[in-house]
């Protein structure tokens, strides 16, 4: 994923000038490798490369609202809306974003008891 269409989109949903921006760097590709990694196997991230940047960048600018103290109510950029009150809401509008693209596969215990090793 190239960082610089990363950032941009980072500044556009954020509100934040590319200089204010650049000390969030590393909370933006943080926020990449983390969708990256949750993503299903032999997805195309060129094909969908402008989707998945604008993920990153709403996750990441929640994080940082987060990290200020002053998550926003919504965002709106051109068609795209992103409402953020905590942190479930901003989970399920990154799954309605890119959830076809992301690996849904895992265990699931629930109503089962784990016992030590004896």
């Amino acid at each position: 994923m190239d960082e610089i269409l990363l950032m941009q989109n980072f500044c556009l949903i954020s509100g934040l000038s590319a200089d204010e921006a650049e000390q969030w760097e590393p909370l933006v590709l943080a926020c990449w490798e983390e969708l990256k990694g949750k993503l299903r196997a032999g997805v195309d991230v060129k094909k969908h490369e402008q989707r998945l940047a604008l993920a990153c960048a709403a996750l990441a600018n929640h994080r940082f609202q987060s990290i200020q103290g002053t998550v926003c109510a919504s965002v709106k950029v051109g068609d795209l809306s992103f409402t953020q009150s905590d942190g479930q809401a901003a989970r399920k509008e990154l799954m309605e974003m890119v959830g076809d693209l992301i690996d849904s596969q895992g265990v699931c215990l629930k109503g089962v008891e784990i016992c030590p090793a004896r």
